[in-house]
Parts: structure tokens; C-alpha cells; sequence
């Protein structure tokens, strides 16, 4: 079972965020032809363990929240990269001087 909650784009990179299974969330995104991505687990507290007779096992309070973190993440990642991209673009122009 793979749900997908967002399909969005961000500074030209497509990010999709969905969930697994019934405990992992995750975030993919592609870059220059690569993917990136990450996962959480949200598993129960013991406090919480009521919720596995539930239809779903979150409200949707937390699943905005989760998704709204994911979405953040994939946002940070990409802009890491583009910095990244930018270093090692200023990196081969100062070598070029010399």
C-alpha cells in the first residue's frame, strides 16, 4: 500500500511525498538525474497502541504536520544541493585562473 500525499516542484526539482506502509513516510526527489530522499518511521507510543483499531492510525492534524515536515526537508535538500553546485562552479572558476 503507497499512498502519495503531494506531488509538488520546487526551484525545477519534482518532489513527491508519500507513505509505504502503515509506519514510514518518505520524500523523493530528483536532481540533475539523481534521486534523493529520506524516510520516517511513526511508530505508536505505548500510550497510543488504542490507535491499531483505528481506520487510521493518525489524525489528520499529525499527517498535515508529517507532511508539511517532509515537504520542508526536500525543500532543505535541494537548496543544500544547489549550493553545492554553486561552490564547486566557483571552485573550478578560481582554479582556472591560475
Amino acid at each position: 500500500m503507497i499512498k502519495v500525499f503531494k506531488q509538488v516542484s520546487y526551484k525545477g526539482c519534482p518532489i513527491l511525498i508519500r507513505q509505504t506502509d502503515k509506519w514510514t513516510y518518505e520524500y523523493l526527489l530528483v536532481f540533475e538525474d539523481k534521486f534523493y530522499g529520506t524516510f520516517i518511521e511513526n511508530k505508536l507510543k505505548w500510550n497510543q497502541l488504542h490507535r491499531l483499531f483505528w481506520k487510521e492510525l493518525v489524525t489528520n492534524q499529525e499527517l498535515n504536520s508529517m507532511i508539511h515536515f517532509l515537504r520542508k526537508a526536500a525543500e532543505t535538500t535541494v537548496e543544500s544541493l544547489l549550493k553545492e553546485k554553486e561552490l564547486k562552479k566557483n571552485e573550478s572558476k578560481g582554479n582556472n585562473k591560475n
